[in-house]
């Protein structure tokens, strides 16, 4: 199989992976109240801080580790480092979880009701670590189609899963954990199991000492940005509610739908070709120019989803959730905006100033949890919101300032405030427009119109900008695109 097709089966198995959570929507939002989807939004966010304190993950050292050694052994003996010191520590943790269920109830939630629950999701602790370990086997070597094939099962399970628990049995939060649970258990042992019967055991305290070494400073990294994208749900129930914690998720399953679709893909693809075109004499032309076209298909595919968020809401889920369509705009733009930053984190990779990287992500969870407090009391799910876009928007800002003084790839922003401004407008218009005292049918008709319209000045926006960059690629556009860019 050419590389094309296994970038594109990596990249549709990891969307499919991270679609799960948003197949369950229809089910969540109908069978679970605001404050349920909150618990299990909570239950996530304390999981995923256990891990890289207790799980000793190594799944992020494999690919390096696995490709430095040269005999067949020490490859053994990175993949059962993985297996093993992941296993023993996860599984450790995932028994220290479960005697503290009714403790971290209380602590998570306020009382005791969820201790079960705690205890239920607590072992995806050990299955996904596991699960993660043998996907990344598939991937070294490149084993995309049943990479894509796994996804989809465990997409179809878990779904069925929750139909059969949370639907017809009424199980509410605990069904939901545990369809999650089971599936995660399904596939980790079944990956496993796949890795095992092709690769002997073999062990080697140095390698594994080497592998952690590596490892705990993304860890502790990586503890930033976890806090970062869950704080807004530990300050909603602080200072508001259990329902507006689950409000918020819905609303952020939504914002996060243009990062899966073009964010994901695109990154799995070019974070290698970013070092290449770092060392080429043209790389930093090639830079802005998929730094332009990403920025366009993020915010097209943005602004349809913030402009169809409340007729689907309103469709799809109870009217509790409802008002979550009113904070995805602004989520979304945050969201965005974050992914972008990473354009410029790649110069503290290039460079080898990867402290920075993790600098800046305490810095802005330091301005986030500011941005929290003063915000949420007042504000509650919109103040949630704006807190966050805020922190992301500086961190964007710093993140281009700063990396300047270290590699300067003169990746310019103006198209990209013109894509919000487009974006700002849209979304406004549509709510104005498009207001709940309009018919549904042509509700959604003017919503669609909009849509258009700003879709179309992003892409010639987009074109115009890549243009004053390369006029060879331009030229290389088909020409229908450029000839509706010059006459727009």
């Amino acid at each position: 199989m050419s590389s094309i097709g296994h970038v594109r089966n990596y990249a549709v198995g990891n969307i499919v992976r991270r679609v799960v959570g948003f197949a369950m929507l229809p089910i969540y939002t109908r069978f679970l109240t605001p404050a349920d989807y909150g618990v299990i939004g909570l239950l996530a966010f304390a999981l995923a801080f256990i891990e890289p304190l207790f799980g000793a993950k190594l799944v992020t050292a494999l690919p390096k580790f696995y490709f430095e050694v040269a005999s067949e052994r020490d490859k053994r003996a990175v993949i059962w480092a993985a297996l093993s010191v992941t296993g023993v520590a996860s599984a450790v943790s995932v028994v220290g979880v479960i005697f503290a269920r009714g403790i971290g109830s209380e602590i998570l939630f306020g009382d005791r009701r969820y201790s079960l629950a705690l205890a239920i999701f607590s072992v995806t602790l050990l299955s996904r670590a596991l699960e993660d370990t043998g996907m990344m086997y598939l991937r070294m070597h490149e084993r995309s189609r049943l990479f894509l094939a796994i996804s989809m099962i465990k997409l179809v399970v878990q779904v069925a899963l929750n139909v059969l628990l949370v639907v017809y049995l009424h199980k509410g939060v605990v069904g939901a954990v545990l369809s999650g649970a089971i599936s995660s258990v399904l596939i980790g042992v079944a990956l496993t199991g796949y890795v095992s019967h092709r690769e002997l055991p073999a062990f080697d305290w140095k390698i594994a000492g080497r592998m952690l070494q590596f490892s705990w400073p993304l860890w502790v990294s990586g503890l930033a940005g976890l806090y970062v994208g869950f704080a807004g749900g530990i300050y909603l129930r602080i200072f508001g509610t259990l329902g507006d914690v689950g409000r918020l998720g819905l609303a952020l399953k939504f914002a996060s739908i243009a990062g899966m679709l073009i964010w994901i893909p695109f990154s799995q693809h070019w974070e290698p070709m970013f070092y290449r075109y770092y060392r080429e004499d043209k790389g930093k032309e090639k830079l802005q120019i998929a730094f332009i076209g990403v920025s366009a298909l993020l915010f097209v595919t943005g602004v349809g989803v913030s402009i169809f968020a409340t007729p689907v809401i309103d469709l799809m889920s109870t009217s509790s959730f409802h008002a979550a369509a009113a904070v995805v705009p602004i989520l979304t733009l945050g969201l965005i905006v974050n992914q972008l930053r990473g354009f410029f984190s790649f110069s503290f990779l290039a460079t080898g100033h990867t402290k920075l990287s993790s600098i800046l992500q305490y810095i802005t969870a330091a301005v986030l949890s500011v941005s929290y407090v003063a915000l949420i009391p007042r504000y509650g799910l919109a103040g949630a919101a704006t807190a966050q876009c805020g922190a992301f928007v500086f961190a964007f800002v710093f993140s281009r300032v700063l990396s300047r003084q270290y590699y300067d790839a003169g990746l310019r922003i103006r198209s990209l405030i013109i894509f919000a401004a487009i974006g700002v407008v849209a979304c406004a218009s549509s709510n104005v427009l498009a207001g709940q005292e309009i018919a549904t049918t042509a509700s959604v008709i003017l919503r669609a119109v909009i849509f258009l319209v700003a879709s179309l000045l992003i892409a010639v926006t987009g074109i115009r900008s890549i243009k004053s960059v390369d006029e060879s690629v331009f030229d290389a556009l088909p020409r229908p695109l450029r000839k509706f860019a010059s006459m727009a």
